[in-house]
């Protein structure tokens, strides 16, 4: 153990460099002196024991390492641990209507609502009513003392949503005096600032009886543009229309900001467009062939246009976070005593999105015409008549059934920017201490937990499309223009001028605000024991057991107009549901074997749970450890376990609604089919042309895909969903080298079986594996390609026959997901004194990584896996690591660390010669982190994150924007961050 120890207090050194898997705890601070390790709760079991015995990979940060990191996201810090998968972060939370300000966490790229948070090993609320999973930005960073993740199925031990693992944020507890910590940060480019100012206040009283804590900071994060980034102004494109796809420079949207009018026809090739230049808006310029078409045509390069994507993409998002907690604790004997746990929040955060837009092509959410009795068209004006002649040469006349469907960004309502403002509470109490029984103590913890969020989202600049469709409808009544329509000039319509530009009141009569709000509360109580059963020769057989209470409640409510679908927003109405559940578990720890030769310990664990949900019913779940050590130098350890995932109220309660997505390939698509296999292609050639009238696969262009219009959606909740459901395994080998001290070696093999996993059928699955590429039978008898909805006629597609205009998506028990890997850790320290035989102060050095070379989903059942591992689609690198070197001397460190992604395929649907380039390349970012402590109460650091300024991968698939191109690289560039910690 003495080994151990000293290893302990060296590899804590490194723990800046937040690395998964260790095969200790790594809770303890750099230089300390003594190292306690009674019992505690270690993450992944309710057994009290010591942070030694762990039976599963557990990854520990430590409060020192998360003040060191220069984050001001705690979401944004675990990113750098190869277990976690990007989700929702400040890379892309801007590009949300409802959760811009919020980071979460994703083991595995399993999903945040699969990976459960605790707080000293009791559930968090959500913290949105619109995608359940928890904001980790709703934590004070400053009153953490650790953070402890455990990848694996742990379901038995803490409940519903850890299929795929947890993540427990263990808080300080208390304190002597005030600690006031501060740090700023910016990148070289001047934007993206970022500061964080917190204080931790504790003393005790009353012969030290009471023990308070307070402690509260306050965060922000401001916004970068993708504009402002070389690599991604204009930005770059694959060029579609060729084989192989090379990447080019990006074009130029095919609508500007002012108008362009699509003036013959509809179809791809024979359509041509005039706009007003937007550099000299009294201009009329003949677009090119390229940019007249009715979606953008990678040579679209008409200086009268411009490029849409940097204008209003961003690569960080703002917000803002005020959150203060306090804690008491009140002991009424020398064994038990009484807490209380308050905390309060108030988030901000900022969705940043382009103006609303029409489509030269029509159809779309706000498709506006042009008619040829426009007062403004027949109007003065030097543009009017430059207008009116490509009108002429159209083979247009001037009468109300002439008409012509207009592209355009709205910028004259500005960005469809959203602010999302949040109030979290919290209320804990409870009681915890020991009792004797049967001559052994006996450990009991109790609590009550009640937690509210509130929250308020509103959308500016929304327009109403209606009004936009009766305000550009303008003619010439009596010698004044007015709306052509009646009921509309009534309600006070005022014409919208497409020609010249809109006037202050057409604007204000046509935009519109959306607003939601929402109202999410937990309850949950719990009690838990712990205790010694008998002594065997090798140990105590220690056991818990307890149960535990919840109830969950949400509600989501839009404004009326919003929920109607007048506005040029997602229309989603009123969704609320609630629902309690009963839960009791056992765990039991039984050492068999202990010093005798060949097993210097061999412990077998098990644990179960039952829950009773009002939703779905009984589940049940287990698990089962088995460690063995054969000798002092190697220990063996093995996992296997089951867990569930109860639906959450979004996924049984939501009502049908309209969404978009951007990311559909239409399988009849000529791209898309010469990219298809054989087979692919034979089923196609039958299943396309039964859809489309007339279908040619080489010449059919989709109305959707990349750079195209979004493809509405009809989405929505199901009531009759059951439970999901895993299996999981894990087996791993931990060495300990007596002859290397303080060298530490762990190979972890993992592997997550789920089934009946919740959610709608991937778009693309739908289109192709269960549509498309399936000829067994005719398409109408195919219940898949039901739910993809054509226009045989092209009247609401631009007039393209055979487009997609609407595809119907509801929340099912369809999905399969198969994931297997091995995490892999590797630390060693040494003080320079005894390698060298003077004082240097201290090295300590580790790597971890993962190899997850499996990440496998099947859309339906009987259905053919596909492989999302190694994927820019997934965000799942086949390798991830990171390494750290760390160099202490007296008051000085200083750590360098690298995090590292493999190379990624670009497109999992296509085949490398399709595309060029076909993959990401390998990926390092450097860090470099320095602490001084300038006396006993205040310490000093700064800090440089990507040093040298690492560029995403230069693939469209990587760097597009918040909300559209991956979050795993740094898009922001070098950072910079000094900060200092004051104790008085």
């Amino acid at each position: 153990m003495n080994t151990m120890l000293r290893s302990a207090l060296l590899m804590s050194a490194a723990s800046a460099s937040l690395l998964a898997a260790p095969s200790i705890a790594q809770a303890q601070t750099a230089g300390e002196a003594t190292v306690d390790v009674g019992e505690i709760v270690v993450t992944g079991s309710r057994i009290r024991r010591d942070t030694f015995s762990s039976p599963q990979p557990l990854a520990v940060v430590s409060a020192e390492a998360i003040r060191e990191q220069g984050q001001v996201s705690l979401g944004d810090l675990l990113l750098d641990q190869p277990v976690i998968n990007p989700a929702t972060n400040s890379q892309n939370s801007s590009g949300t209507l409802f959760l811009a300000g919020q980071t979460r966490a994703d083991i595995r790229g399993l999903g945040p609502t699969r990976t459960l948070v605790l707080m000293d090993n009791r559930r968090l609320p959500f913290s949105d009513a619109s995608s359940p999973a928890v904001d980790l930005n709703t934590i004070p960073s400053l009153m953490v003392e650790r953070i402890e993740t455990i990848a694996g199925g742990v379901s038995a031990v803490y409940g519903s949503e850890a299929i795929a693992g947890v993540v427990n944020f263990i808080m300080k507890k208390e304190q002597d005096g005030l600690e006031l910590d501060i740090q700023g940060g910016v990148t070289q480019e001047g934007d993206g600032e970022e500061y964080r100012a917190g204080f931790n206040w504790g003393s005790k009283f009353f012969d030290d009886k009471l023990n308070i804590l307070i402690g509260g900071e306050v965060a922000s994060q401001d916004t970068i543009m993708q504009r402002d980034r070389s690599f991604g102004n204009p930005g770059i494109r694959r060029d579609t229309r060729v084989t192989p796809q090379p990447i080019i420079p990006a074009s130029r949207a095919n609508t500007s900001p002012f108008a362009t009018f699509q003036l013959i026809g509809g179809a791809l090739g024979t359509a041509r467009s005039v706009t007003l230049d937007a550099r000299n808006p009294t201009n009329v310029v003949r677009l090119s062939a390229a940019c007249s078409t009715a979606t953008v045509q990678p040579d679209c390069q008409d200086p009268a246009l411009f490029y849409s994507g940097p204008a209003y993409n961003t690569l960080q998002g703002k917000s803002n976070r005020q959150v203060i907690r306090g804690y008491a604790d009140y002991k009424i004997t020398d064994t038990w005593k009484a807490f209380v746990d308050l905390s309060y929040l108030h988030g901000s955060g900022y969705g940043i999105f382009q103006p609303a837009f029409s489509s030269a092509a029509g159809g779309g959410t706000m498709p506006v015409v042009l008619r040829g009795d426009n007062a403004y068209l027949n109007g003065a004006g030097a543009t009017a008549a430059a207008l009116r002649a490509e009108w002429l040469a159209a083979g247009k006349t001037f009468t109300q059934g002439s008409t012509a469907q207009v592209g355009k960004f709205w910028q004259e309502f500005g960005g469809r920017d959203v602010k999302a403002e949040r109030e979290q509470v919290k209320y804990t109490g409870g009681i915890e201490g020991k009792f004797q029984t049967f001559g052994r103590d006996v450990s009991m913890d109790s609590y009550v937990q009640y937690s509210e969020v509130t929250g308020t989202t509103i959308s500016f600049n929304v327009p109403n499309v209606a009004r936009v469709q009766q305000a550009t409808d303008a003619v010439l009544l009596n010698g004044a223009v007015v709306c052509r329509d009646a009921a509309a000039r009534a309600a006070g319509c005022t014409p919208w001028d497409l020609v010249n530009g809109a006037s202050r009141e057409a604007i204000l009569w046509t935009n519109g605000v959306a607003s939601s709000d929402q109202k999410l509360s937990q309850t949950v109580a719990g009690i838990n024991f712990a205790t010694d059963l008998f002594d065997l020769p090798a140990g105590p057989v220690g056991v818990a057991f307890g149960g535990e209470y919840r109830k969950e409640k949400s509600q989501f409510v839009q404004d009326a107009l919003s929920a109607s679908g007048a506005l040029f927003f997602n229309a989603i109405g009123t969704r609320q549901g609630e629902y309690d559940v009963r839960e009791a578990y056992a765990e039991v720890r039984i050492p068999l074997l202990k010093d005798v030769p060949f097993a210097e310990e061999l412990t077998v664990e098990a644990a179960g749970r039952v829950s009773d949900y009002s939703t779905i019913g009984g589940t049940d779940q287990w698990r089962v450890n088995v460690t063995w050590a054969p000798v002092k130098d190697v220990r063996f350890r093995a996992t296997e376990s089951t867990a569930v995932r109860a639906p959450n109220i979004v996924e049984l309660f939501a009502p049908q609604g309209r969404n978009f997505t951007t990311t559909a390939l239409d399988p009849c698509d000529s791209a898309n089919f010469r990219a298809a296999t054989a087979a692919q292609q034979a089923a196609r050639r039958v299943t396309c042309a039964a859809a489309i009238p007339g279908y040619n696969p080489t010449t059919f262009v989709s109305n959707i895909g990349t750079g195209r219009p979004s493809l509405a959606l009809l989405q929505g909740g199901n009531p009759d969903l059951g439970a999901e459901k895993a299996h999981t395994f894990q087996y791993g080998v931990v060495i300990n080298p007596r002859w290397v001290p303080n060298l530490q070696i762990s190979a972890d093999f993992f592997k997550y079986n789920i089934t009946d996993q919740v959610g709608s059928i991937p778009i693309n699955t739908l289109l192709g594996a269960l549509c498309y590429d399936d000829a067994s039978r005719p398409i109408e008898q195919n219940q898949f390609c039901q739910q993809i909805r054509r226009d045989r006629t092209g009247a609401t597609t631009g007039g393209l026959q055979g487009g997609i205009f609407e595809v119907v998506l509801v929340q099912q028990n369809v999905a399969s997901v198969k994931v297997e890997g091995w995490d892999y850790s590797v630390s060693y320290g040494f003080q320079t004194e005894d390698l060298f035989g003077k004082d240097y102060g201290s090295i300590a050095m580790r790597v971890d990584a993962t190899w997850m070379y499996q990440w496998a989903l099947q859309g339906l059942p009987t259905q053919a896996y596909t492989q999302f591992a190694n994927t820019i689609t997934n965000a799942t690198p086949e390798w991830k690591g990171n390494a750290s070197l760390r160099w202490t001397y007296d008051k000085f460190s200083f750590t360098w660390s690298t995090l590292y992604f493999g190379s990624m395929i670009a497109n999992q649907a296509q085949q490398a010669g399709v595309i060029d380039p076909f993959k990401t390349g390998d990926y390092f970012r450097h860090d470099i982190r320095a602490t001084y402590r300038l006396n006993d109460d205040i310490r000093l650091r700064a800090g440089v994150v990507n040093a040298f300024n690492k560029k995403p991968p230069q693939l469209p698939e990587t760097f597009a924007g918040t909300g559209t191109g991956s979050s795993q690289y740094d898009n922001a560039g070098r950072f910079f961050f000094v900060g200092a910690n004051m104790e008085f």
